[in-house]
């Protein structure tokens, strides 16, 4: 663990972030995007193998020596709070997830379905927000357990209840909900075409249904440059292209209004999110545990990056409106 590039990386992406907002949106992602994936790579390795020759050896750097003490097992999921906010397991904060309910026209009396809750943050947020019930579902249990405590800790256990479940078996309620919406949760799911006919199912009348994820921009599923993610990747990745996703929407029932290229924000928000934690907690007073844990939530990001980098990869939102009743 370089501690020192870790403080490196902070100050960099601060810098960039600073300079981004006065010299334009899209210069400051391009800087971003490069000092992201740049630096992290350096914190991972020590040294950026893309500019090193071959031949050449790094020279070593000092290790910072850590303290020895008896360590609690590190809190996974608190760490990945403290990355992306409160209640957050992804980038993008409240604010993404408000661009993809904002089409909904949401209002009190209708019903939402979050079908990739996590620790539930962003549908409190929504609820919270609109006063809104939200039906909010996480595949992986021991998160769905821990989000649905803190919503009733925040006096929302009843509006917006988090359970588990597997979206690969999921037998929704049938025209239950007024719109439908999820992150990063599709490309993993084996049996897409299952999934998005449930959906459809579950909607009332000219329901609604909005969701982001990674698509395959270029090769095929099997193509060596996701070996590395799928090494890593808790859910294995299955991304489809954009027209797979369109054609498996339409066939299900679904009129695909909106099919729009959202990389560049994923990027910046990843590149916010790392940059607002290593200016915001001092590594070096960490457990050696929490580097390691650390270190291995970086390993994950800079290989999405890297994976979308290398071209394989990019992610898209899509929205689209059930056909069942009058589509106007």
């Amino acid at each position: 663990m370089r501690l020192d590039a870790v403080l490196e990386l902070g100050s960099a992406l601060g810098t960039s972030l600073r300079q981004g907002a006065a010299s334009g949106a899209g210069t400051a992602l391009n800087g971003l995007d490069g000092l992201l994936f740049s630096r992290l790579r350096v914190w991972w390795y020590g040294f950026d193998p893309r500019v090193i020759p071959i031949e050449a050896t790094p020279e070593p750097e000092p290790v910072e020596d850590v303290r020895d003490v008896a360590e609690e097992p590190v809190d996974r999921l608190a760490l990945a709070q403290k990355i992306w906010g409160s209640g957050f397991l992804v980038p993008g904060g409240a604010d993404y997830v408000m661009t993809m309910v904002k089409l909904f026209g949401v209002n009190p009396a209708m019903s939402m379905l979050d079908l990739s809750a996590g620790l539930g943050g962003p549908s409190r947020h929504v609820s919270q927000f609109f006063d809104v019930y939200i039906t909010a579902m996480e595949r992986a249990p021991e998160i769905a357990k821990r989000g649905h405590g803190m919503s009733v800790d925040a006096g929302l256990g009843r509006k917006v209840p988090i359970t588990a479940y597997d979206p690969e078996t999921v037998e929704l309620k049938p025209h239950a909900f007024d719109c439908a919406y999820g992150e990063y949760l599709t490309a993993s799911v084996a049996a897409k075409d299952r999934f998005f006919r449930e959906v459809m199912r579950s909607l009332k009348a000219r329901g609604q249904f909005s969701f982001v994820d990674f698509v395959l921009a270029e090769g095929e599923l099997e193509d060596p440059r996701l070996d590395a993610l799928r090494r890593l990747e808790r859910f294995t990745p299955m991304p489809w292209r954009v027209k797979q996703y369109t054609d498996c929407l339409n066939a299900a029932g679904f009129d695909v209004r909106i099919a729009e290229n959202h990389t560049e924000h994923y990027i910046r928000h990843v590149a916010l999110g790392w940059a607002q934690f290593v200016q915001t907690y001092d590594v070096k007073l960490m457990t050696r545990a929490t580097q390691r844990a650390v270190a291995e939530e970086a390993e994950l990001w800079m290989t999405r990056i890297a994976a979308i980098q290398s071209g394989v990869l990019q992610v898209y939102r899509f929205y689209a409106v059930s056909t069942y009743g009058s589509v106007s």
